[in-house]
């Protein structure tokens, strides 16, 4: 096989004035080259040919737009999916899919000690050979959650995705012992809520709300479950913030997520790092 631009790079024709390329940031730039010198480059870029490339190729290569699409690395593919809901599921799929290899761990029981039982699962998941462990609640995340932010400083990724009525709630990809955890996105919106926090902290403890009808269906489901997916697959392939005009300047380890399943809205809240001192 030929070379081939990297994913998000175009080269194309601007009539009257010749090639440009599109970056994988969106940028579109003036490709300085002769019309039969453009021709050439684009021959060897469209087809598996034979023939010598041309000199000017090596342009594109060394600027970085040469390459192939990344493939998520094995030694970090196994991925562990906590949680039992048609959000668990669709996310079993669309991790497959992307090239990970997850498996499904089941829900914690009610019964008993939560966090004790959490405590221990996180010693089993540190042990167990998983690169990233994603927990799924159909609901307000569980305050069990917070005994499991120890991971990422047993080298395992940690991702959280929840729902609150009709909006589904992707943490950060917690990768280092310095990133963002699930504490600390709690008591980022809860000092984000001001005079509201006692409600907000109320509807995460409450356990029977009377609610209307606003579970997830299929369509919700793969929507959360393709977001959560690129999302750990970023991580896994070590993806960096893209500047550009088309794209958020919040680097996905730094912001809190939220997806509207009814109107499709997608925000991106910036949070910081909680200091151990704080209250």
């Amino acid at each position: 096989m030929g070379e081939r631009l990297i994913p998000g790079a175009v080269l194309f024709d601007v009539p009257g004035r010749g090639p440009a390329l599109r970056c994988p940031d969106g940028e579109i730039v003036d490709v300085a080259l002769p019309a039969d010198t453009a021709l050439a480059v684009r021959d060897a870029l469209a087809v598996d040919n034979s023939a010598d490339p041309p000199a000017e190729l090596g342009a594109f290569r060394e600027a970085g737009f040469l390459g192939g699409r990344a493939q998520w690395p094995v030694d970090n593919s196994f991925v562990a999916l906590i949680g039992s809901s048609v959000l668990v599921e669709a996310l079993k799929v669309a991790l497959s899919r992307a090239g990970a290899q997850p498996c499904v761990l089941g829900p914690l029981t009610e019964g008993g000690d939560l966090w004790t039982t959490a405590a221990l699962l996180s010693t089993e998941l540190s042990t167990g050979g998983f690169a990233a462990v994603c927990a799924v609640s159909d609901g307000p995340a569980p305050s069990w959650w917070n005994n499991l932010d120890d991971l990422p400083e047993h080298g395992i990724a940690w991702q959280r995705v929840s729902r609150e009525g009709r909006h589904a709630l992707l943490e950060p990809v917690a990768a280092e012992p310095g990133d963002i955890r699930h504490v600390d996105v709690c008591k980022r919106r809860l000092a984000a809520a001001g005079s509201g926090h006692a409600h907000l902290a109320a509807f995460w403890a409450t356990e029977a709300p009377v609610a209307g009808d606003d579970a997830v269906d299929d369509v919700d489901a793969a929507a959360v479950a393709s977001l959560a997916a690129l999302d750990l697959r970023a991580w896994a392939l070590g993806a960096s913030k893209r500047d550009g005009s088309l794209t958020s300047s919040l680097p996905a380890r730094r912001r809190l997520r939220v997806l509207d399943l009814d109107t499709a809205a997608i925000t991106d809240h910036p949070v910081l790092r909680v200091p151990e001192a704080a209250p």
